[in-house]
């Protein structure tokens, strides 16, 4: 099998000593672009709904500071597809071949947007020897799903379009791999975050975003409701680690990295300083 043109890969870093590659996992191929020298190598997984390109300044921003990768998930971008349904665990073991293939040596640090913090978790706590650091961007919670679905109001027919979408997935079309691009068995990787119960001392970061009160599709009168449960969700995940801390960005949406990539930079930089004097 073939990966796509490597143009797929959208925007690569202006001026940055990069490195393109396809890499032959068995079977199918995955893409990835590597910037950067010093280790430990940072991991840059992007979150549903979005490419890899997505991280394109925060990964320039690290060029002259650590080794960084993005790379494009089976299906997505410039990387060859994978039968689903797939689990978050799934996307872990293509990630970890990915790398050794590559000739990339860990231990990693993890930086997981959204669902990517799901995989970044899963595969901290799989290969904990593998991983010297993890920050979690918005990440998803395993149980947001049950937090939020009763908040939503009741449909009416002049709501936005992205209102309707949104309740739909929230409420149930998280369940149907067929919602998402990737065939996702979303039940089960959630299961799968729901099996960690601690990455020890591992030195995490969780950058939380003022997601719903920047949700122009959720009605304003409940946006500080929505906010107040989601920052108790991303509060629990500093209980993975006796060296975590959360950082707060009230005025970012979702996607941090493109709201504010230079404070998924520092927050990176501290992780990998910690990880160079452990």
């Amino acid at each position: 099998m073939y990966a796509k043109s490597i143009s797929d890969f959208g925007h690569l870093p202006r001026g940055a000593r990069f490195a393109r590659r396809v890499i032959d996992i068995g079977g199918r191929c995955m893409a990835m672009v590597a910037t950067g020298q010093r280790g430990p190598t940072v991991v840059l997984e992007t979150g549903l709904g979005a490419e890899s390109a997505e991280w394109s300044q925060v990964q320039e921003g690290l060029e002259g500071f650590v080794r960084a990768i993005r790379y494009d998930r089976a299906g997505r971008g410039a990387s060859d597809p994978a039968p689903g349904p797939r689990t978050a665990r799934d996307m872990v073991e293509d990630l970890r071949l990915m790398l050794r293939r590559a000739g990339e040596a860990g231990p990693f640090v993890l930086v997981g947007h959204s669902f990517g913090g799901l995989i970044a978790r899963i595969f901290a706590d799989a290969y904990r020897d593998e991983v010297a650091g993890l920050v979690l961007v918005d990440s998803l919670h395993e149980d947001q799903f049950a937090v939020f679905a009763p908040t939503f109001p009741p449909a009416r027919a002049s709501e936005p379009p992205g209102l309707t979408a949104t309740r739909a997935f929230w409420t149930g079309g998280w369940r149907d791999p067929g919602a998402t691009m990737e065939r996702i068995d979303m039940p089960a990787s959630l299961d799968q975050g729901r099996s960690i119960s601690s990455l020890d001392d591992l030195p995490v970061r969780i950058l939380t975003a003022g997601t719903y009160l920047n949700q122009a599709d959720v009605p304003a009168p409940i946006r500080p409701v929505l906010q107040g449960l989601w920052m108790e969700l991303q509060r629990q995940f500093v209980d993975l680690s006796t060296r975590a801390e959360q950082i707060v960005f009230p005025e970012c949406g979702h996607f941090v990295q493109r709201d504010d990539p230079g404070a998924v930079i520092d927050a990176v930089c501290q992780v990998v300083s910690q990880a160079r004097h452990s």
